[in-house]
This record gives structure tokens, sequence and C-alpha cells, in this order.
């Protein structure tokens, strides 16, 4: 480990509780759901919020594509990742199918936030991982595609998000 990596921790989860608090959310909403899929991005920011917040108001959301060989124990290892922070977990999985003309990575994107959207209750959080690097490339992709004004404004930080408000505090992270 490294000599600074403490005083980076540390850091680190000052500066997400900053984002929190200018998003609205510093004392937290019913609960915190982070959208887990159990890489880097969604590790880091789960395992920061159990440090910030008792498991009591958190809850680890990981939904299953079923679109890899290996998904099932991808879920598994979030299972694993989460209960060692001692944050409740759940999974759902959902069925993909891209229709002829259609994104796979679109529906994928569609079902993955209906499946969110059904695990909360009202008042929840769900936060998501996105950071800096995810913003430019939203902006560069829809830049590429020709999008209006709306499109390019990139990923938004706070969200409606029925029962609950969508949050991605790490959008100025890299």
């Amino acid at each position: 480990m490294s000599p600074r990596a403490p005083e980076r921790t540390a850091e680190f989860l000052e500066r997400l509780r900053a984002a929190l608090t200018r998003l609205g959310c510093a004392d937290g909403p019913g609960r915190f759901a982070v959208a887990f899929s159990g890489g880097v991005d969604s590790s880091v920011l789960l395992a920061a919020m159990a440090q910030l917040y008792p498991a009591a108001k958190l809850r680890a959301l990981h939904v299953d594509h079923g679109l890899h060989a290996d998904s099932r124990t991808w879920a598994e290892q979030a299972a694993a990742f989460a209960r060692g922070l001692g944050v409740d977990y759940a999974c759902r999985r959902v069925e993909v199918r891209a229709e002829r003309g259609e994104s796979l990575e679109a529906v994928a994107r569609e079902q993955r936030y209906r499946a969110l959207a059904s695990m909360i209750e009202p008042g929840d959080a769900v936060l998501t991982a996105h950071q800096a690097d995810d913003q430019l490339e939203t902006l560069l992709q829809r830049l590429f595609r020709g999008s209006g004004v709306r499109g390019l404004r990139g990923v938004l930080e706070v969200a409606d998000f029925p029962p609950g408000v969508l949050l991605r505090p790490l959008l100025t992270f890299t």
C-alpha cells in the first residue's frame, strides 16, 4: 500500500460526501441503493458508501443481464463482496432481447434501469458509479450521432427515478 493511500482514501470520502451534500442527500434518503455491477467503479462506490453510512442505510443492487456465460459467477462474486462489507444485496436477472435494428446495449440499459427501479422503495436513492470518463464518452457518442442540444447535456447528476431518485455522485471524479 502506498504511504499516501490513507490520505487519498480520506480525500476521496470527503469529496464523495461533498458531492452527496451538493446533490441534497448527505443525510441520506430512505436508503442508498448502489447499482452494483461488481466492476471497479461500482465496487469503489459501494465500499466508500459503506465507510460513510451504516449498513442499514445501504443496499447493493445487481442486475444480471445473462449476456455472458460467466454472468451468474459475476453475480455471486458481487454478492460476496457486498456481504464482506456487511451490505444487503439483491440481484435481479433480466432477459435482454434486441429486435432487429435495436442496439443490444441500449436494450440492456433500459432493462437494467427498469430492474433497479423495481428493487427500490419510495424515498430510496439509486447511486450509479458513472464518473468523468463515462461523461466524456457519452458526450462524444452523442456528438457523433448528431444528438441535439438536449443530448449534448451529457449524463445528469440527479434524475427522477420513480419511486425514488437516481444520483450519479462521481461524475466530477476521474
